[in-house]
């Protein structure tokens, strides 16, 4: 018990380095850059949430250059931008890693870099033979990056590496495991607009853009938070899916879909978006195409995939609505993430290669399981999104 606890005061006081620079950049309407430069410390907590108190929710974008830190302060960074719904950037040619890379996880929206790099390794407490794991702090890790939305899958992959090395994270990883992120081409900042679309901040374009991103963050979400959400987002008629619907069919679909799937991710890939809108900005359409998990409350397989979307979005002064959408399938797939799964599924496939192949009648008789298998995925277009 002693030494639990030696561990825990450690990773909530212990600190001898120097703190990192934060450093407030005002930018043009309002909105605001903070730039945090080098190794998290606890004293960079208190003097974060100072300079971003007075800074408008959704208007400011947070960028880190720091190779890591202190658990708790990555950890208590990362929860205020979350509470703030600040966007995070790792820029071009940046890294960020360790404590950096958990509070860059806050981020209302993750942008990274062309040649930036985010990595993660497991908690650890220094001991004589060097960096050992610690069960409290992964403890403590593993409850913030759950209430950040992220799957079982997302947290063991985060907290997988050695305290000795560094997981970085890869575009296909970061989809594969649910964690949103878009990628900026060399020069880009996320203040001044989307990357995939190069539409001025601001203008109809990007709202409706930043609004569809919203909504799929959103569904990425636990439903705790997305269902008080759900009925302010629709027009009082939705052209869904082809079929003009009541807002309230609409939301009852959803709210069934939602209780099924209880753990979503969706990734809008970068560079697919587009957006056009009417003269005068009131209605746009704004089509892309996604990467998308969903797991049933009791499975412990996900199902996943690829699907083209498209939205009509009503740019009203009380906010952006959604008037019509559409989803289509492009990749339907299922899959494990566990290492346990796949390995079994590699000894399966092998004892299968080594008996004697069956007769057709036998073959055909399995058939008809295998079809209503497949049946449970969602495999027609209005499944991947919001049923």
């Amino acid at each position: 018990m002693r030494s639990v606890c030696v561990i825990v005061f450690w990773l909530l006081t212990f600190s001898v380095a120097k703190a990192a620079d934060i450093v407030v950049k005002p930018l043009e309407a309002g909105s605001a850059l903070i730039a945090i430069d080098g190794e998290l410390e606890l004293s960079d907590i208190e003097s974060f949430r100072a300079k971003a108190e007075p800074l408008l929710a959704g208007r400011t974008t947070v960028e880190f250059r720091s190779k890591g830190g202190r658990l708790l302060a990555g950890i208590r960074i990362g929860a205020q931008i979350r509470a703030k719904r600040f966007n995070t950037v790792v820029p071009d040619g940046a890294q960020c890693a360790s404590a950096c890379a958990l509070a860059w996880l806050g981020g209302a929206r993750r942008f990274v870099g062309e040649n930036s790099s985010v990595g993660f390794h497991t908690a650890y407490i220094l001991k004589t033979a060097g960096p050992a794991e610690s069960g409290p702090g992964n403890a403590i890790l593993g409850a913030y990056l759950n209430q950040l939305g992220l799957s079982e899958e997302a947290i063991l992959y985060i907290t997988h590496a050695a305290p000795t090395s560094v997981q970085w994270m890869s575009p296909e990883e970061a989809a594969e495991y649910g964690i949103t992120v878009t990628r900026l081409p060399t020069g880009v900042s996320p203040h001044s607009g989307d990357a995939a679309s190069k539409h001025p901040q601001g203008s109809p374009e990007q709202r409706a853009i930043d609004f569809v991103q919203s909504v799929l963050e959103g569904w990425s979400g636990p439903n705790a938070e997305l269902m008080p959400n759900l009925d302010k987002l629709y027009t009082e008629k939705v052209l869904y899916h082809g079929k003009s619907e009541p807002r309230q069919a609409v939301l009852l679909n959803k709210r069934r879909f939602a209780s099924r799937w209880t753990q979503r991710s969706y990734a809008i890939r970068p560079g697919s978006v587009s957006a056009t809108c009417a003269a005068g900005g009131g209605t746009c359409r704004v089509k892309g195409t996604m990467s998308w998990k969903l797991h049933e409350a009791n499975a412990t397989t996900p199902v996943r995939g690829v699907a083209s979307f498209e939205y009509s979005i009503v740019l009203k002064d009380s906010g952006p609505q959604i008037s019509a959408e559409i989803d289509t399938v492009n990749e339907p797939s299922t899959a494990s993430n566990s290492l346990s799964q796949v390995g079994r599924s590699i000894q399966q496939l092998l004892a299968q290669l080594s008996r004697p192949a069956k007769a057709p009648a036998k073959a055909a008789a399995k058939a008809p399981a295998a079809k209503a298998s497949a049946a449970k995925a969602p495999v027609r277009p209005k499944a991947p999104v919001t049923q």
